[in-house]
Parts: structure tokens; sequence; C-alpha cells
């Protein structure tokens, strides 16, 4: 028979292949006979540049001839799902219709193995076709794969119907186990990095007889030998006597501890995203008479598996920056903010303690920022150390909130001489010289602090508290450095200056708004968002940063918030009456004013006035909303959707509130908070946060406006990653309203 010519027949990359025939159920060489041209060229030649590529199979990186009748291992890499394939083909004489995933390259073959009706003494002979595919198409429309097909559809519902990420896998792998009618499958996730191994869910049939693996004293030994010996593999298969003895030979130590356990098969594969080993699955002691399906429905799942532990890996990384301090290592304001109304919504009873480092500029100004960083991370240490000894008989969390600020959170009801007992450990601690290049140091700090429920009942308010407190005992500067919050702490005279400013200006008109643009990346006008200004009565301006904070402590910012909304509105309103233009109007919408009963009338009332369409306003709310009252903001905010109007989510990035809490915002928008775009270009890590922000806020159907872009480097870098629109001076500063007319009759007239 012309074996040549048959693979020649064939349009896709085909080879014809012997396998040697030993016995009922065994085979020994197997060679690659014949091959058409598709398939040689690829076979001969390298796949590219891999050699920066980690985990791809040395065979694949260099050029070879082609030689008819050579072994398969000459050009492939040895494997023993391949040689089953083969095996069921030539000698069982099946039909086999299956997939391969080169998991380094990200490629996927859709595999077709048929028996050729030809045997020479001991050898038998089988087509084998590859043709390239992807994950989402390759085998779920074959009718042959039906069966996977369901499985991996049910694994992915269940991937994407719920947060809880053990629960769900625990329920994922209790399925697989029965997939694969298994006695033991288990989940394992890696940290190469930090070299740690950790069962994340395991199921175990009733009566069996295999050992635990996590249970077993060697377990990491033997999972830190996976990765060389899964290289080039999607898969690996030992049931038979002949792949134990393979497995002995690439890996004695696994084989030794599987045979000690009482397992008899095992089913195993890596779970990889992106190049990157996430961890790995398997199942021991499964249904060996169906093992081509059980390997599809295993590699299908395990490839949606390895993209929902990418994603959690992602957002358990941000959730950690975003509540790390860099410098110091321990929590910082926004964990300290979030542990604070944590314990206001479980209504525990806490202290919050504010404390700054005297004199610390000095060790700046004297010694270089580098020794000042020092003198920071030494203080962080030595009451991190108090806190996790709990040596002050109380839960406490240490937080560094900026600069040479700390926080201390102490959890519990407790006296006023108890709470100045507890903050005097930290005090004494402080005791000990440091000691930089051989120069002795000296710190002390102040401490103040407030109460809940005594003192006040939100974050802000406490936080607001302990720092006048803690500033009371600098401006008094004597020898007891902790103090109690007291009222008249508060309002220094010039916030009542100001409070007194802003109440005027609310009477005579004297806040107004500016506007500044928003574009696309090409540079098209999106909108404007209106920002609030305020003149006093002599026609001075005062400064946003002032009036603002003012406004939020007197409670007068729904106030400020109204006027700038109505006044903007109007205006845009009218734009669009006179020029048709589709431009957007985003206003800022404080927490104090979205609560509000009457909100949603406000709004409806104020569109009705301006003329301006539901659909071109865009209301700015922070996620910190729903900590604080997610029931009623979410009620709200669907209201106001009903009537068609965006919302955005303000300052995204800022807190872990943002990761928990995304998912649960019908939001169109998210924006980019100033501060991570201007450390975007300091560094690659810098660069992947904004981008991995990006990428969420596209995943969860969003628009994303990154804020404060000055630089064409960042405009570039927004280009590269993704955005969809900036606000920023490189093309637009906050204008008044006439600039903001011009500007869009200009872009409508271009």
């Amino acid at each position: 028979m012309d074996l040549q010519k048959i693979a020649d027949s064939f349009y896709e990359a085909t080879c014809i292949i012997s396998v040697q025939k030993k016995g009922d159920d065994g085979y020994g060489e197997i060679r690659l006979v014949a091959a058409n041209e598709k398939y040689i060229i690829p076979l001969e030649q390298p796949l590219g540049d891999l050699s920066e590529v980690p985990g791809i199979p040395d065979i694949f990186q260099h050029e070879k001839k082609y030689i008819p009748n050579s072994l398969y291992e000459n050009y492939l890499p040895k494997d023993l799902n391949f040689e089953d394939i083969c095996f069921r083909a030539a000698v069982k004489k099946l039909s086999v219709h299956t997939f391969f995933n080169l998991n380094d390259l990200n490629m996927w073959f859709e595999i077709f193995c048929v028996p050729v009706n030809y045997e020479k003494d001991d050898l038998c002979y089988c087509a084998y076709t590859a043709i390239p595919g992807n994950a989402y198409n390759v085998g779920m429309s074959s009718g042959k794969n039906s069966t996977t097909s369901e499985d991996v559809i049910k694994t992915c519902i269940k991937l994407n119907s719920t947060d809880d990420f053990e629960k769900t896998m625990q329920s994922i792998i209790h399925d697989i186990r029965l997939i694969c009618r298994a006695e033991v499958c288990s989940i394992m996730l890696t940290d190469i990095e930090k070299d740690t191994f950790s069962i994340i869910a395991t199921d175990r049939a009733e009566h069996t007889y295999i050992r635990p693996f996590a249970q077993r004293s060697d377990y990491s030994v033997v999972a830190r030998t996976w990765a060389d010996m899964i290289t080039g593999r999607d898969c690996l298969i030992v049931k038979e006597e002949k792949d134990w003895i393979y497995l002995q030979k690439i890996n004695q130590i696994w084989y030794e501890d599987l045979r000690k356990a009482n397992v008899n098969s095992i089913v195993f594969l890596p779970l990889r995203y992106a190049g990157e080993i996430l961890g790995y699955i398997w199942a021991t002691n499964f249904e060996t008479a169906d093992t081509i399906r059980i390997k599809e429905t295993l590699e299908l799942t395990t490839f949606f598996i390895s993209s929902k532990l990418s994603s959690h890996k992602m957002l358990e990384h941000l959730k950690k920056i975003s509540y790390t301090d860099r410098l110091t290592s321990i929590p910082n304001r926004f964990a300290c903010t979030d542990v604070i109304s944590y314990h206001i919504r479980t209504r525990t009873a806490f202290s919050v303690v504010s404390a700054d480092i005297n004199g610390f500029k000095s060790i700046n100004d004297s010694m270089g920022f580098e020794a000042g960083n020092y003198v920071l991370k030494e203080i962080a240490s030595r009451w991190t150390k108090i806190a996790k000894e709990n040596t002050s008989g109380t839960q406490n969390l240490i937080a560094r909130m900026g600069g040479d600020e700390f926080a201390i959170v102490i959890k519990g009801d407790y006296s006023e001489e108890e709470i100045m007992r507890i903050i005097s450990q930290y005090e004494e601690a402080l005791n000990k010289r440091v000691n930089i290049d051989g120069q002795d140091i000296f710190v002390t700090a102040s401490f103040g602090y407030s109460s809940y429920p005594e003192d006040a009942n939100t974050s802000d308010s406490l936080i607001s508290e302990a720092s006048a407190a803690m500033r009371e005992v600098k401006r008094l500067n004597s020898s007891n450095h902790i103090l109690h919050f007291t009222s008249d702490m508060l309002r220094p005279k010039r916030s009542l200056i100001i409070e007194n400013k802003l109440r005027t200006a609310l009477e005579n008109d004297g806040v107004f708004f500016h506007l500044q643009p928003q574009f696309d990346m090409e540079h098209k006008l999106y909108g404007f968002e209106a920002l609030a200004r305020m003149k006093d009565e002599n026609g001075d301006f005062i400064s946003p940063g002032e009036f603002i904070p003012v406004a939020e402590k007197v409670g007068l910012v729904d106030k400020v918030d109204t006027v700038v909304f109505r006044k903007a509105a109007l205006f845009v309103g009218s734009i669009i009456k006179n020029t048709a233009s589709e431009i957007v109007l985003s206003v800022n919408v404080s927490v104090r004013h979205l609560m509000k009963k009457d909100f949603p009338e406000e709004v409806q009332n104020i569109l009705r006035e301006s003329g301006m369409p539901a659909s071109s306003l865009e209301l700015e709310i922070t996620e910190s909303i729903m900590i604080e009252s997610a029931d009623k903001a979410l009620k709200c905010i669907d209201e106001l959707r009903k009537m068609g109007i965006n919302i955005a989510i303000d300052d995204f990035g800022t807190g872990y509130s943002s990761l928990s809490y995304l998912n649960k915002f019908p939001a169109n928008l998210l924006k980019i908070d100033k501060s991570f775009i201007d450390k975007m270009n300091e560094s690659d890590f810098s660069k992947q946060y904004v981008a991995a922000i990006i990428s969420i806020g596209h995943i969860m159907g969003f628009k994303v406006i990154s804020e404060g872009v000055e630089e064409d480097t960042q405009l570039e870098t927004l280009k590269d990653i993704g955005c969809d629109l900036i606000q920023g001076y490189i093309w637009g500063k906050p204008m008044p309203a006439e600039q903001a007319e011009k500007l869009i009759t200009d872009t409508e007239a271009d």
C-alpha cells in the first residue's frame, strides 16, 4: 500500500503513523511513516524565535529534516497521551476525535486519528490529522463531544454565577470527580515567587484508601517537581504499567509518592494562563475506560478555570496593593478606613488613634529622605510587633495614613484610663533609640484619639477628630503626649471664616461652575465635568480645596452640588438645543446629597427646567456609598438609571471597596484617580496596575476615563493600554462657560 499517497490525499496537515503491536494491550515503537507537505513544513521548521518563551521544549526550537519511518520522538516531545491516541486508532481500530493544547504558546489543535485498513507483520497504521483552532470552539460543535460540551458549559455557568470563589471551586471539583468517576479530585494553587503550594478544593469518594495529598509530609517537595515535568505537555495520564514505568523515569519522587498513596491511575493537568502556571488539577483512580472523554472535558474545563483563577489572582493582588502601604508594608489609609467602616456597620465599639512623629521634617532635612524612610519603617515594625503579639491585651490595627502620620484602631469598649494605657505602650516603644549610620536618633510622637460611638458615627469624622486631638497635643507642646478628642478642638478660625464666606456665597449667587472638557483618544470632544467654584463677597476666588472640605464638614455640600448642577445643566441644555450637540455633562454627587429622599425628583426637575436630555447627564458617585448604605444607594441609582441617566464611579482604584463592590454598581463609566496616572510611567508595575483597572472596567462593561492626564507620555501609555477617554490639562483645563461654548462650536464646525 502506498502510504505516502494516502497522506498526500488529505487536505489538512496529516501524517501516517505506524504502531508496533505487542500482545492485545501493548505497543512498542511509534513512527512517522509518511506525511503530507502541510504536516512536514512546521515539523522541520522551528516555531519562530522561542528562546525567550518559558517552558517550550527544546525540540521545537531547532531545524530538523523529516525522514520517513522515523521515531516520532525525533520530531515531537515524548507524550503518553499522543501514544495512547495512536494506539487506540492503529491497534484497537477506533476512530479518535480529540484536541491538544500547547499551553505555553496558547495554541489549540483539533485532532482526528483514524485507523488505516492495512497491517504489515506486527505494525498497525493510522492517519493523524491536526487542525489549528481555539479554546472557544474546539470540540464544542462536534456531535461526538456533546457530553463533553455539556460538562464544560455547566462548569462555565458555575464559574460565572457566584462571587464566592472557594465555594465555587469546591462545587466544580466535586462535579469533575463525578465526571471522571474518580476517587479523589483536587485543585492546587501555586505561587512560584513565594514557593508556596495550597490545596484550594478537594473532593473524595466515600471509603477511598488514597491518602490525602496535603497530609503527606513531603507534599511540597513533590509539588516542586511538577513544573519541570509538565513542560511542553497539556496533560499527563498514568493508567497502565508502561505509563508507570515512564513516570518513574521522568519523576522518581512523585512516582514513589503515588505508589505509597494507593494511587492506581491519575490524570494530571497544569492550570496555565498567559504562559504562567497558576496551579494544577488532578483526578486519581479515575474510570480509565473513558480516558478520552475525561481528557477532553478536563482540558477544556481547565482552560476556563485557569481564566477564573487568573482573574481571582489579579483581584487579590489589587486588593493587597490597595490595602498596603508601599514603604512600610503595613495597612494604608484605605485599609484603615475600611476596617473602621466595618466596625461601624457591625456596631462594634472601638477607638481611632492618630499618631504623628514629632520633628520628623528635621530628620529628612538633616539626614536625607532615606534616613526618614528608615525611621518610618522602624516605627511601623515596632508597633506592628506590639499589635501582633497582643501585648496590650487588645485587638489593634496599625496603619500608615501618609507622610509621618500613623493610625491605631483599638477594638473594644474601654475606659479613658484603659485607652491611655494601651496607647502608652506604643509611645514607650519609641523610647529605644534608632541608629542610622552610627548616629542615634530619638523619636517621639503625639497621639490623639476619638471613640465610637460616643464621639462620632462615621469613619471620616472619627479620623478627623482623632487628628484634631493629635494636632492639639502638638500645639500645647506639653509633657502629656496623649489626648482624647473634645468638640472645642474642631473648627479652627480659618474653617469658621470659610464657612461664613460659603454661606454668604450661597445666598448671593457666589457659587458657580467651571467646565473641564473630556475627550476620547482621538481628541474628539466627549463632554464636560462641572466643577464647583466660589467667590467671596469681595469678588476674590476661594480655592475648592478650601471650601469643599468645609462644605462637607458643616453639611452644606448638597447645596453646593445643587447650585452647580442646576447652573451647568441650564447652560448645557441651551447648547444642546442650539447646536444639536451630543455632549455629556458630568456632575459630582456627594454621598450626603445622593442619600436625600427627594434626590431623584430634584434631578428630574433640573432636567425639565434645563431641557437637557437624561442621556446627556452623567452623575459621578464614589464607591464608598456602597459600603455605608448599599441597599438604599442601589435603590436610588436604579431609579436614576430608569430615567436614562448615566452613572460614573469616581476616583476608582483608591480603596479596597472599589474591588469588592464594583460588580454591584449599575454604572456606565469608571474614572481612574489622578494619583495612579501620575505614577503610571514611573515603573512597569504602575503601568500594569492602571492597565489592570482598565481591563477590569472593560470586563464589567464600563467605559474608562483617566483623570489628571498632563503629559504626552501619559497620553501615549493610555492609548497603548486601551483607555477610552481622558480628562486633564494636556487637552483642556477647567474653563468658564463662554470658553466651553466656543470649544463646542469650534468642534461642531470641524
